[in-house]
C-alpha cells in the first residue's frame, strides 16, 4: 500500500500541489465566514482530555465549557442549547486524534483552529490519492469515476478546510482498508476498517461486504475494536449519546433536522419546545418519491433468478452485494438527525461496483437523495423555518455576505477541476492515438 501511495503521489504531484494551495487559501476564508462549531467543540474536548481523561464522555458541552473557563465558554465551542444535555458522542479514536492534535499545538483560539484544519487538509489530500489508487485507470477512461473524484474533492475540501470535521480521518482509514482489500491483505483491511468505525461509525456499512469476502479476518476487526473500546470503557468512556443518536431518542434531540425523515408526519411544535406535535402529511412526500424512484431502478441490481438457483449460499451473498450497496442511501431516511453533508458519507461505497452501469446508477441515486433533502425542507417549511433552519444559519454570522466566501471557494474548486479535466482529456486523447497507431501496425515507443 505504501508503494502504491508513493507512486500515485508522484503521478499526481502537480495536481496535489494545486489542491494543497487551494486548501490553504480556503482555510482562512472558511474561518472568516463560518463558525465551525464541530471543530471548535472537538478542539475543546481534545484540550479537556489532558485534564479529565476519558471522563469527558460523562460531561455535556455546557458543563465542560464552564469547567474549562475562558475562552471555551464563549458560546462557540458548544452545541446549540436544545442539544445542551448531550455528552460527547464520537467514538474513542476520534477523541484521541483531537487530543493528540491539541497536545502538539496547545492553547485556544489564535492559530490552533487553523492548525486542526491544516492537519485535516493533509488527510483529505491523501484521500484523493487513495481514491485514485482504487479507481485505477477508470479515473482516466470512465466519466463516472472522474465525476466521483471531482465530487469528493469538493466534499473533502468543505469537510477539511471549510468545516474542520472528522470525516476526512474516517474516510482515510476506510479507503486504506479498501486499498488493503484490493491487495489481498484482508486481515489488515479489517483492522483498519475497525479503526475507521471507531472514528465515526458510518463506515460500518462496509463491514458486511468485507466479512463475506473473508469471514476469518473478523478476528482482526475484533482486535481493533477491543483495543479502542474495552480498555477506555473502564477509564470512563461512554457511548450513551451515540446510541441515542442512532435510536432517534428525544433525549438526544427533541427536534428532528432530517427533512426526509417520515417521523415528521407528526412534527414537534417549536412553540411548545417539542412538548406537542401536529399532523403534517407533506412530510411523507420525499420518502414516497424515493420509493417510486427505487422501484423503477432496482432491477439493474437484482441478481438473475437462474444464477440464484444454481449458486451456493456464499455465492448468493456475493450476488446480493450490488443490491445491498444500492439500498444503503435508504438509511438516511431512517434517522431524525441527518445533516446535509451526511449525504456523501456513502459516496465511496461506489468503489465496490465493478459494473460501470451500476456505479452510475448508484451515484445518480445519491444525487436524487440530495435533491430530496432540499425538497424536504420546502415540504416541511413551516417546521424548519421556526426551528432547525435558523439554528443552522447562525453558523454563518455574515449572512448573505457568506455567499462571497462560498463563491470564491467554488471558483477555486472549478479551477482545480478544469486543470484535472484537461489532463484527463489529454491522456485519453493520447491513449486513443496510441491505439489507432497500433491498429495500423505502427511501432509505438
Amino acid at each position: 500500500m505504501l508503494s502504491a501511495i508513493s507512486f500515485k503521489i508522484y503521478e499526481f504531484r502537480k495536481y496535489l500541489v494545486l489542491s494543497l494551495a487551494i486548501s490553504m487559501i480556503a482555510i482562512p476564508i472558511a474561518a472568516t465566514f463560518v463558525i465551525e462549531r464541530d471543530r471548535n467543540r472537538n478542539e475543546m474536548y481534545g484540550e479537556a482530555f489532558w485534564i479529565y481523561g476519558f471522563n469527558v464522555y460523562n460531561m455535556n458541552d455546557h458543563d465542560l465549557a464552564e469547567a474549562m473557563g475562558p475562552p471555551w465558554n464563549d458560546g462557540y465551542h458548544t452545541l446549540p442549547d436544545y442539544l445542551g444535555n448531550i455528552t460527547y458522542e464520537y467514538p474513542v479514536f476520534g477523541l484521541i486524534f483531537f487530543a493528540i492534535a491539541t497536545g502538539l499545538f496547545p492553547g485556544a483560539h489564535g492559530l490552533q483552529p487553523l492548525w486542526l484544519n491544516f492537519l485535516l487538509v493533509l488527510v483529505f489530500n491523501l484521500n484523493l490519492v487513495l481514491i485514485a489508487i482504487l479507481l485505477r485507470e477508470k479515473i482516466y477512461t470512465v466519466n463516472w469515476a472522474r465525476m466521483f473524484f471531482a465530487g469528493y474533492f469538493i466534499y473533502g475540501l468543505i469537510m477539511s478546510a471549510g468545516g474542520g470535521k472528522l470525516e476526512p480521518i474516517v474516510d482515510c482509514l476506510f479507503l486504506m482498508a479498501l486499498v488493503l482489500r484490493s491487495e489481498g491483505q484482508t486481515g489488515k483491511a479489517m483492522f483498519t476498517l475497525g479503526l475507521s468505525i471507531q472514528t465515526k461509525i458510518y463506515s460500518a456499512v462496509a463491514f458486511p461486504l468485507l466479512f463475506i469476502e473473508a469471514p476469518i479476518a473478523i478476528f482482526w476487526f475484533m482486535i481493533s475494536t477491543l483495543v479502542t473500546i474495552v480498555p477506555f470503557t473502564f477509564l470512563g468512556a461512554s457511548f450513551e449519546s451515540l446510541i441515542g443518536h442512532f435510536a432517534n431518542s428525544s433525549g438526544y434531540s427533541p427536534f428532528p433536522v432530517n427533512p426526509m425523515y417520515p417521523g415528521l408526519l407528526f412534527s414537534p411544535d417549536p412553540a411548545t419546545n417539542g412538548a406537542t406535535t401536529y399532523l403534517w402529511p407533506p412530510a411523507l412526500i420525499p420518502v414516497v418519491i424515493y420509493v417510486v424512484f427505487i422501484l423503477f431502478t432496482i432491477r439493474l441490481y437484482l441478481p438473475k433468478k437462474e444464477e440464484m438457483k444454481t449458486a451456493s449460499w456464499l455465492e448468493r451473498l456475493n450476488l446480493m452485494k450490488p443490491l445491498y450497496v444500492y439500498m444503503l442511501p435508504a438509511i438516511l431516511f431512517a434517522f431524525s438527525w441527518v445533516m446535509p453533508w451526511y449525504l456523501f458519507w456513502l459516496g465511496p461505497m461506489v468503489i465496490f461496483y465493478d459494473n460501470d452501469e451500476q456505479a452510475i446508477g448508484y451515484l445518480k441515486q445519491i444525487t436524487i437523495v440530495g435533491f430530496l433533502y432540499g425538497f424536504g425542507v420546502a415540504c416541511n417549511w413551516p417546521y424548519f423555518i421556526n426551528g432547525p433552519l435558523p439554528d443552522f444559519l447562525i453558523h454563518f454570522p455574515y449572512g448573505w455576505f457568506t455567499l462571497l466566501g462560498i463563491g470564491l471557494l467554488v471558483c477555486l474548486a472549478v479551477v482545480a477541476f478544469a486543470v484535472w479535466k484537461s489532463e484527463f482529456s489529454r491522456r485519453e486523447k493520447n491513449a486513443q492515438m496510441v491505439k489507432a497507431a497500433e491498429v495500423r501496425g505502427e511501432l509505438v515507443i
